[in-house]
Formats: C-alpha cells, sequence, structure tokens
C-alpha cells in the first residue's frame, strides 16, 4: 500500500493572466466579444442577443491564429461531451497520430485509482493539506457577528498566509497608491467575502504548485487555470440560482484536488507514457479522480454541501436531480472549459446555435469570462 500511495502529484502556476493583460488575444477576439456583447443588451431578447452575439463574434472563432479550426457540425446538446472530451485531449497533451490503446495499461491505472481512493487518507497525505486555519476561518467567517479583530488573529497563527494575504492585496488589481503592511487594513479592504474567497484561493494555490513529476507538471498549470475559472463562474451563477456564492467558489476550486493525485499516481507508474486518451479510460480517470476530491474533502473536514456537489459531478451522472449547487458546479466546468479551449484555439463553435445549451446568464458569463476581466479582486 505505502509503495502505491507515495504516488502524487506536480502541478502549476498561480493565477490566469490574460494573453496581453487586457484579456485580448492575437486573434483580437475581446474587442469583438464585448462589441457583440454591448450591442446586444439593449436588445432584451435571447434570440436576438445570440443572434448578434453570432454575427459579431463568428468570424473571431472561425480561424484561430494561424491554424484553422473546423467548426463543431455535431448535435449542440451534445456539446458538453464534446467539450469535456477536448478539454481532456488537450491537458494530456494528445497527439492525433500517436495514439496507442493499450487496455492492460489503462486497467492497471484505474486499479491503482481504486487503491488509492480506498485508503485511509485517499491520497491527501501526498498533496499539500489546506491550512488547519483556512478551516477555522471557514466556520467562523459563517458567524454574522465575527469582528475583524478575531480574524486577523485567527489569520496571524500562519505567517505564510499572512504574507499571502498582503502580497495579494498589494497586487496591481487592487490599485492602491500606498503599500498596505497591515492585515487589519488588508481585511478592510477585502471585505468580508472577498476575504473568504482570496483565503480560499491561496489555500489551494500549494497543492497546485507542488510540481512532483515530469506530467504532472506540464498539466498543472492547465488544470489550475481552469479550477480558478471554474471557480469564478461557480460564484457568478451562484449569485444568480440562489446558491452560497462561496459555498460554490470553494466547490470549484477543490474538484480538481482528487485529479491532481491521480495524475501523480499516473506519473509513478507510466514509466514516461503519455497519458491514454480513449473514451473508456477518460470516463474511468476522471470518475476516480472525483471520487478523490470527495474523499480528501471529507478528510479535510470541508462543508457537506460542497462535498456533495463534487460527488454528483462527472461523466456517469444518473441522479434525476441534482441539488442546485450540484447544478451551478455542473455548468461552471462546461463554460471554463469552453472559454479555456477557445482562447487555447482547440474548438470552433457557432455562437449562435450554443444557445440550445446556454441559458442568458450562462451566456452572458461566458463572454464576461472570454475578455478576460474576471478575478477575485473585481467579482464582486
Amino acid at each position: 500500500m505505502l509503495p502505491l500511495i507515495a504516488w502524487f502529484f506536480k502541478i502549476l502556476n498561480p493565477a490566469y493572466v490574460p494573453k496581453n493583460g487586457k484579456g485580448q488575444g492575437a486573434t483580437g477576439r475581446s474587442d469583438t466579444i464585448t462589441q457583440a456583447k454591448n450591442s446586444t443588451v439593449q436588445e432584451g431578447k435571447p434570440a436576438a442577443k445570440f443572434a448578434q452575439l453570432a454575427k459579431s463574434a463568428k468570424s473571431a472563432f472561425s480561424t484561430q491564429g494561424n491554424k484553422a479550426v473546423p467548426e463543431y457540425a455535431g448535435d449542440y446538446k451534445a456539446l458538453p461531451s464534446y467539450i469535456d472530451a477536448t478539454y481532456f485531449d488537450w491537458v494530456a497533451g494528445k497527439e492525433e497520430d500517436n495514439v496507442i490503446k493499450e487496455d492492460a495499461f489503462e486497467r492497471k491505472i484505474i486499479e491503482y485509482l481504486d487503491v488509492v481512493a480506498e485508503s485511509e487518507h485517499a491520497g491527501s497525505n501526498l498533496i499539500p493539506r489546506v491550512p488547519t486555519v483556512m478551516v477555522q476561518l471557514l466556520k467562523r467567517m459563517h458567524e454574522e457577528n465575527v469582528s475583524g479583530a478575531e480574524l486577523s488573529r485567527i489569520i496571524t497563527k500562519d505567517v505564510v498566509l499572512l504574507a499571502a494575504i498582503l502580497n495579494e492585496v498589494n497586487s496591481s488589481f487592487y490599485n492602491k497608491s500606498e503599500k498596505i503592511t497591515e492585515l487589519s487594513q488588508a481585511i478592510l479592504l477585502l471585505g468580508h467575502n472577498r476575504l473568504r474567497m482570496v483565503l480560499a484561493k491561496l489555500s489551494f494555490t500549494p497543492i497546485f504548485n507542488a510540481q512532483l513529476g515530469p506530467y504532472t507538471k506540464v498539466t498543472a498549470a492547465k488544470i489550475w487555470e481552469e479550477s480558478q475559472k471554474r471557480a469564478l463562474v461557480c460564484y457568478l451563477l451562484a449569485k444568480i440560482q440562489q446558491v452560497d456564492p462561496f459555498m460554490a467558489f470553494l466547490a470549484g476550486l477543490m474538484q480538481d484536488v482528487g485529479l491532481m493525485v491521480a495524475l501523480r499516481v499516473f506519473d509513478r507508474s507510466s514509466g514516461n507514457a503519455a497519458l491514454p486518451t480513449s473514451s473508456e479510460f477518460r470516463r474511468a480517470f476522471q470518475q476516480k479522480s472525483l471520487v478523490l476530491s470527495t474523499r480528501i474533502g471529507q478528510i479535510w473536514a470541508l462543508p457537506d454541501v460542497v462535498i456533495k456537489a463534487i460527488e454528483s459531478q462527472g461523466p456517469d451522472k444518473t441522479a434525476p436531480v441534482r441539488a442546485p449547487l450540484a447544478s451551478v458546479l455542473d455548468r461552471a466546468d462546461l463554460l471554463s472549459k469552453i472559454c479555456i479551449l477557445i482562447n487555447q484555439e482547440q474548438i470552433n463553435l457557432d455562437m449562435e446555435r450554443v444557445r440550445v445549451i446556454l441559458t442568458d446568464a450562462e451566456t452572458d458569463c461566458l463572454f464576461t469570462m472570454l475578455e478576460g476581466q474576471v478575478s477575485v479582486a473585481t467579482i464582486m
């Protein structure tokens, strides 16, 4: 057991940074998207809005940079499955001319993941733990009468977390002319809700920065970027769906922790082989990763509503009725992957036909994310 569980992961670079600092890539998508969005907000009708978005944005997405991206020709009701598979292939670094299916090797990896998931620590002992102070803060910040002084007292127990908070509030996102050096000032600037989000992001960052192993090292940045986008989209959608926005944000960050454990297991057992991308392996690998995330969330004593939301995700979703947070997490995962795949020049969609699967709120959220202007500093 121990030799097997002595495997785990290498991960990534922190926050997503737009390509030119303004959310606009080489193709000029941001200006096109902004014009489309602004020109249709006044329409007030979903059909008119989508039609204008399609007309204004189609040229921006039809050819990505120097590489022609064929337009998705399938049923748009099946788009989520296509997006999920395309994202997995992109993370895995799939090469079309070098795909070899080895059933025995794939089964071995899945069996290893089962062993890890059923172990006492479920792989949580192989990654940096969410700080105990974070769990304490989550509990106290649900109390409406908690004071800034009390929060400061708890935060100062963790000097690394304290330094990270001060570094965060002194970043360019907050446009402060004078450097903030006191925690009390930082708490006042951030406010109660944004402080929780900053603490959560800072607590999860080391998990994706461990940089253990050759394969996870090249996939970590991709996964952390998607985790952050997913968390932000969760927050935005939760506010509309009357779901606790912070619980949604936390679920968005937590969902891929198990994926990082799974990739580390693969890293140590693959002999430098490429990650398989067959549909059978992908579904099993993703499902086992979610099981790991759920188990680790329980070990870390994260809120039950967050754990249940993650537990209901994955390619084998069968629950006829899903909890509101689970639905928010599912849609946020789809939108964040679409956003990343467009930015990374992996997909080309007919934006008018996307309305088959997105609500107006989800469409607004997608285009806001594509503009590259959403962050913890600007989201509230």
